[in-house]
């Protein structure tokens, strides 16, 4: 019999055309998985970067909305004069834009538990000088009616005018508050003084281009909030103010991917400007 003769392709395994397809497909399939991994990065990404967009937003809404709401409730400022809600604008928008409807920044006067009060017990010499307070109606007299260095008040008389100023010293012998600046008028006797909070919202360029929501005090102290905002907008229509804010992703984000997120609130207030 005859042996049959083995062929010279089985002698070497595979023919050239098929190591060509092989390194195609395989040339093929390394692309695939290449093309991927930018997506799949973007995607590993992309979740925590949401998260925390949401997470800014959220605190940076409810920052603002948990004063605006303080802001609004009810305190009685003397029997003579009533609820202190009915005598100011608890709110007060600035910064308007062209149409003079939506506002970039807000301050919120806000009353505090517990606060220190009194009344004058003579008319203000002037704007600018001492409140004498009156001994009766004082929570403490040791620390005149309460008040210590630094705190912030709000003086309101009987014809509805009212300021906010910081306290620049106080003397407990002559029980006297003298404030950090002039006043809108000098008061007279039988005004009432009231320890508040206020707080003013707006955005804050920094170095790197980006904005910061804040909270300045009315001692003039910046509080940081939120980081990367990119706008924020206050409009007012009756007794209905409307919170918007956007936030941008965080820095080392791909953009494309992630994108600035819209937050929007409407809060109903029970002392309108």
């Amino acid at each position: 019999m005859m042996r049959e003769r083995g062929t010279w392709a089985d002698a070497l395994g595979f023919t050239l055309i098929e190591l060509l397809i092989a390194a195609g497909i395989s040339l093929a399939i390394g692309g695939a998985i290449a093309a991927l991994a930018p997506r799949a990065r973007a995607a590993f990404e992309r979740v925590p970067a949401e998260m925390e967009i949401q997470q800014r937003g959220l605190m940076a809404l409810e920052s603002i909305a948990a004063t605006v709401r303080s802001a609004g409730k009810n305190v009685v400022a003397a029997q003579s004069l009533g609820v202190m809600a009915d005598l100011f604008p608890a709110i007060a928008l600035a910064d308007a834009d062209e149409s003079g409807t939506v506002h970039h920044s807000l301050t919120a006067t806000v009353p505090i538990a517990d606060p220190a009060q009194g009344v004058l017990a003579a008319d203000q010499v002037s704007a600018a000088s001492s409140m004498t307070m009156a001994a009766t109606g004082c929570p403490n007299f040791r620390e005149v009616c309460g008040f210590t260095n630094g705190a912030t008040a709000l003086i309101v008389d009987a014809g509805g005018h009212v300021d906010v100023f910081v306290l620049a010293s106080t003397n407990a012998a002559a029980r006297q508050l003298t404030p950090n600046r002039p006043l809108s008028r000098a008061y007279a006797a039988g005004s009432v003084v009231v320890e508040v909070d206020q707080h003013t919202f707006r955005l804050d360029a920094q170095a790197d281009g980006s904005y910061s929501l804040i909270r300045v005090t009315a001692a003039g102290a910046v509080q940081p909030i939120v980081d990367f905002l990119s706008s924020l907008a206050f409009s007012l229509s009756h007794d209905r103010l409307e919170i918007s804010l956007s936030v941008q992703p965080p820095p080392g984000v791909l953009q494309q991917y992630v994108r600035d997120r819209s937050f929007k609130t409407s809060i109903r207030l029970r002392n309108a400007p």
